[in-house]
């Protein structure tokens, strides 16, 4: 005979599926850590309606100021943090991670990619980038 379950008591498989998609949505709304994701993090915020926003579900990582083959500075939602991605001689660095290949360098290639070659080399802020 089956015996009824009550509310109290877990169910094997619904509890891990509901922990295993509870885990993915966290990860894949905050969490930024390669290139790639950094790119999809640029996408994101490219079609956001609230391109300030440094809400976590907003854009998981946000313009701050844009410097054309100097530097861009983000705010990345999920670490809470303000960061720098140095350009020198072409070559994009994070200076958080201190790496070459992080989320926070896709992010500002695609910047690069997208606004470099339309400024002048003057720091630029999210609203001057914008009205383009």
């Amino acid at each position: 005979m089956e015996e009824e379950r009550t509310s109290d008591q877990p169910s094997g498989v619904d509890d891990g599926l509901k922990s295993h998609v509870e885990n993915k949505s966290n990860i894949r709304l905050n969490k930024c850590e390669t290139l790639d994701e950094g790119t999809y993090a640029f996408m994101h915020w490219l079609n956001s309606d609230d391109k300030k926003s440094l809400a976590p579900t907003s854009n998981p990582i946000v313009l701050l100021k844009f410097v054309n083959d100097v530097h861009t500075i983000l705010y990345d939602t999920y670490l809470r943090a303000e960061i720098d991605v140095e350009i020198n001689k072409g070559i994009p660095y994070c200076k958080y991670c201190n790496e070459g290949d992080c989320a926070h360098v896709g992010f500002a290639i695609c910047i690069e990619q997208l606004y470099g070659h339309r400024r002048s080399g003057t720091g630029e802020t999210v609203e001057d980038i914008i009205q383009i």
